[in-house]
Order: C-alpha cells, then sequence, then structure tokens
C-alpha cells in the first residue's frame, strides 16, 4: 500500500475531510483542555500530511489522548528542528499527559527511538512521497533504534517539553475565561441598556 492510499485509509476511517479542513480560515484543536481556534496557516497544511502519516505509522488514535501520544512522539524524535510544529506539539502535550501520563511517556520514549518523516518535505517532491511503501516507511522511521541515546538529557528535556505545555495550557485557560467573562459583562451592560 502506497502513503497515498493509507492516508485516504485514514481520513475515511476517521470521517476527516481534507478539502474543508484546508479550506478553512481556522481549526480547532485542543489546547489543554479546550477546543480552541487556531489560524489555519500554509505551514500547517503543508506539514499536515506527515503528522498524519505519524498516526498511522505509530498507530495512535485521533482523540485527545491520540494527539498527546503523536505529540510526544514527534517531540522524541525531534520535531523541534521544525519551530511551527514544535508549538503545536506543545498544544496537545499536557491534555494527554494529565489523563494518560503512562501512554504519554511511552510515546515520547518511542519518539527518541524513531525518526519522523518531516524531513520529507524538504527533500521528495509530492508524487515520490505520495508512493512511498507505506510498510517500508514504518519499518525505516518507527522504532528504528534499540536505545535511546543520552537517556538522561531526553528525559530532561521530555520535562522541558510539559512544562511550556502545561504554561500554554494555563495562559488558554485564562484567556478563555477571561474572554467568557467579558462576554458576561457586555451581555450584562446590553441588557441595561435596554
Amino acid at each position: 500500500m502506497t502513503t497515498k492510499e493509507a492516508l485516504i485509509g485514514f481520513y475515511n476511517f476517521n470521517k476527516l475531510n481534507l478539502k474543508e479542513d484546508f479550506k478553512s480560515l481556522c481549526v480547532r484543536v485542543y489546547i489543554g483542555c479546550l477546543l480552541t481556534p487556531v489560524p489555519n496557516i500554509k505551514a500547517r497544511k503543508k506539514y499536515l500530511k506527515f503528522h498524519d502519516l505519524h498516526h498511522i505509522i505509530t498507530n495512535y488514535s485521533i482523540d485527545r489522548i491520540g494527539e498527546s501520544e503523536v505529540s510526544a512522539w514527534e517531540l522524541g524524535s525531534r520535531s523541534c528542528r521544525k519551530p511551527l510544529i514544535l508549538i503545536m506539539n506543545l498544544f496537545a502535550l499536557s491534555t494527554g499527559f494529565v489523563l494518560a501520563p503512562k501512554r504519554v511517556w511511552k510515546a515520547y520514549k518511542s519518539g527518541c527511538r524513531s525518526k519522523n518523516t518531516y524531513y520529507l518535505v524538504d527533500t521528495k517532491n509530492e508524487k515520490e512521497i505520495n508512493e512511498n511503501n507505506i510498510e517500508k516507511l514504518k519499518s525505516s522511521h518507527f522504532e528504528i533504534k534499540q536505545n535511546i541515546k543520552f537517556k538522561r538529557l531526553r528525559q530532561i528535556e521530555f520535562i522541558f517539553y510539559l512544562f511550556f505545555s502545561f504554561i500554554i495550557h494555563t495562559v488558554m485557560l485564562v484567556a478563555g475565561k477571561l474572554l467568557i467573562t467579558a462576554e458576561k459583562i457586555k451581555k450584562q451592560i446590553n441588557l441595561n441598556n435596554k
């Protein structure tokens, strides 16, 4: 099966409409426990295919915990080399860690022994990427190393990722609460002015 066929199957199975997603000006993603709209920028669209390939390669779901697992796996496999991907991964990390810390930690360790596919966007054209054999891609990227190099440093790195993820989570919760409060005040003012 080619990566293109695998992706089509993944989108159909999960009832995802990529055409609608790409047209949208913003998409809703979980940042912590909040489903938050974020701008649907060109770079996100560029890397989405590779993120979804990681779901296929790792067999992590698209629910909150699964997204956190993929995020942890990508961080472990050095997605930090792409700043946008790093930020997107930090958005999802904290929720899954609160809900299923062992699963997210295990995914990070798996990522430390793996190689993500984000580099393909810079080294291959669309046709070459689509025609890759999904099983060969998995065997050349998923848990290809026996051991984690610099294990203690990688553990500390994960703690830093979690720390920044929880900061993002907290900021979004406070911002959300402020927006809800502002909306209530606005409605009250409008009612008083009638």
